[in-house]
């Protein structure tokens, strides 16, 4: 069996995580959207579970994390680049996604702690590099708000997390508006 098959499994596993939730989607569900039978999907994973942290990994590279770390010299607009992009992630979909970071936050505690840690991973390496591109911009001048860089990190991707929780449940951009409205004239000021 390929690895193609592999990450069509995973693909499909993460678009049926992420529309319907992790309990809410079996794994006969995942393999038949994907096209493969059963026996494939436990060639490359152990479980149900075990898929679920690799969703995660999976949906960190649509993040793009990157462009808190590379682009415009300037950090400032770094940032600015990747709220406006995660922004536009949770508008891909007329809101009713959500972050899957966020939506596994909430389900997962109780379902799965491998998959609750894999989600924790994510958000830590998010917090590090937003926190990161804070500090520069702190060092250049751009942002006049010297609080901790990682507390300032911490507090906007919470902040985003419940704005895009909101707008999946208005079906409305105006949590987010609001949610980047306060960062940029009241945290990273």
């Amino acid at each position: 069996m390929s690895t193609g098959t592999k990450d069509r499994i995973a693909s499909t596993a993460l678009d049926l995580f992420h529309a319907n939730g992790y309990s809410a989607t079996g794994v006969s569900d995942i393999t038949r959207a994907a096209g493969v039978p059963k026996g494939s999907f436990y060639h490359f994973f152990e479980s149900k579970e075990a898929l679920a942290a690799e969703t995660v990994k999976l949906y960190e590279t649509s993040i793009n994390y990157e462009l808190l770390d590379k682009g415009s010299p300037s950090p400032m607009s770094r940032i600015k680049s990747h709220l406006a992009f995660i922004t536009s992630m949770a508008e891909l979909d007329d809101f009713q996604r959500g972050c899957l970071l966020g939506n596994f936050s909430t389900e997962m505690p109780s379902q799965s702690a491998t998959v609750a840690a894999a989600v924790e991973r994510s958000l830590e390496l998010w917090t590090d590099k937003l926190a990161k591109a804070i500090a520069q911009a702190q060092t250049e001048d751009e942002i006049s708000n010297h609080s901790d860089p990682r507390r300032l990190a911490g507090f906007i991707i919470a902040g985003f997390e419940g704005a895009v929780a909101r707008s999946k449940l208005t079906r409305s951009r105006a949590p987010l508006d609001g949610f980047l409205e306060t960062v940029y004239s009241d945290v990273l000021a």
